[in-house]
């Protein structure tokens, strides 16, 4: 199953949520989207976009029991069907 890579995770906030610099110039479309890492292993589930429009940052919710801090400085990726899916919109 192909990924699409959606930006890295720079650091994780003190509610939890992991914030990532989103690539995507339509990053509101992605909110609700799972987010995954480059082994397709679930890592959150993106519940906002924040930012200026040209820089725009997601805030990806871990899934319980994930320990956020390890994502740190990684990629992250959802799925390139669900991507094209909500770009269609």
């Amino acid at each position: 199953m192909p990924l699409r890579r959606i930006g890295v995770i720079l650091h994780v906030a003190k509610d939890g949520l992991m914030v990532a610099r989103v690539n995507s110039s339509k990053a509101d479309r992605l909110v609700g989207l799972v987010t995954m890492d480059y082994s397709m292993r679930r890592i959150g589930v993106i519940k906002d976009i924040i930012g200026p429009v040209n820089a725009p940052y997601a805030l990806i919710k871990p899934i319980k029991g994930l320990n956020a801090t390890d994502y740190v400085g990684k990629q992250a990726y959802v799925r390139d069907i669900d991507y094209d899916k909500v770009m269609r919109r």
